[in-house]
């Protein structure tokens, strides 16, 4: 587990109407063992959101993996769908894009008050990128804080504001606690949307449709730099993960 170096403090803040609304109807799972985990349907992915994590270390690496992929795709893809909606309107309404009762909540989630960094903030995340980084950082779904945060990125919580997890042997180091996976995908997609460091990062989403391109700009997430790169790059290719990038959540 690599802990994240994030350089902005931002806090989780419920965006609603009309942009960031869920209007698709979830599906709740109230998950006990590994056997809950639905399998992923590439023809039709399902809002399965589960509400809790279960024990994922005793299973083999394969079947851990799998298994990992399946508990976090759906939550992955219901957010990607809250974003894209919002990009859209900002592509669409390109030219006429004021801050006002209706574009507010939109210029608030992307910190930002110009129409072309609307664009870089919403740009769509390639899924492989995320699943990668999730995989990394909660040591496929085993991690101390995945399991009692739902923290799957090892997001820092600086101040004192929100719930938080101290790290083991280190007194000054404490990581954010979510209340469900869904919304640490939120918190860690917010972050490289509008967080200084990934502004590069942000352009190259928009420039490149090359994954290995795109992450090379994202030394800064880890203190290992351009091995931590590296090693996405290798989980990526390794699990395959590029086949996710097309994947959308089923409405």
């Amino acid at each position: 587990m690599y802990l994240n170096y994030i350089f902005f403090f931002i806090t989780i803040t419920v965006f609603s109407q009309p942009f960031f609304n869920l209007d698709i109807d979830p599906i709740y799972i109230d998950i006990k063992t590994t056997n809950d985990i639905e399998p992923v349907d590439f023809n039709s992915i399902s809002p399965f959101l589960y509400e809790a994590i279960p024990d994922l270390s005793h299973l083999h690496p394969i079947d851990r993996k799998q298994k990992f992929i399946e508990l976090i795709l759906p939550s992955i893809l219901i957010e990607k769908y809250k974003i894209k909606k919002a990009y859209n309107y900002v592509l669409t309404h390109f030219d006429n894009m004021p801050v006002n009762e209706i574009t507010k909540n939109i210029y608030a989630y992307c910190n930002c008050d110009k129409a072309y960094d609307l664009l870089l903030c919403l740009k769509e995340q390639p899924t492989s990128i995320i699943l990668a980084q999730a995989a990394i950082e909660s040591g496929w779904g085993t991690s101390r804080f995945f399991l009692e945060g739902f923290n799957l990125f090892g997001v820092h919580s600086y101040g004192k504001k929100g719930e938080k997890i101290q790290a083991i042997n280190a007194s000054r180091v404490y990581v954010k606690k979510y209340n469900s996976i869904l919304e640490s995908i939120s918190d860690y997609l917010r972050t490289l949307a509008t967080v200084n460091v990934y502004s590069e990062f942000r352009k190259q989403r928009v420039i490149s449709d090359d994954v290995h391109q795109i992450v090379n700009y994202l030394t800064s997430y880890s203190e290992r730099r351009q091995l931590y790169i590296d090693d996405i790059k290798s989980i990526i290719d390794f699990n395959h993960f590029i086949m996710y990038d097309t994947l959308k959540i089923s409405n």
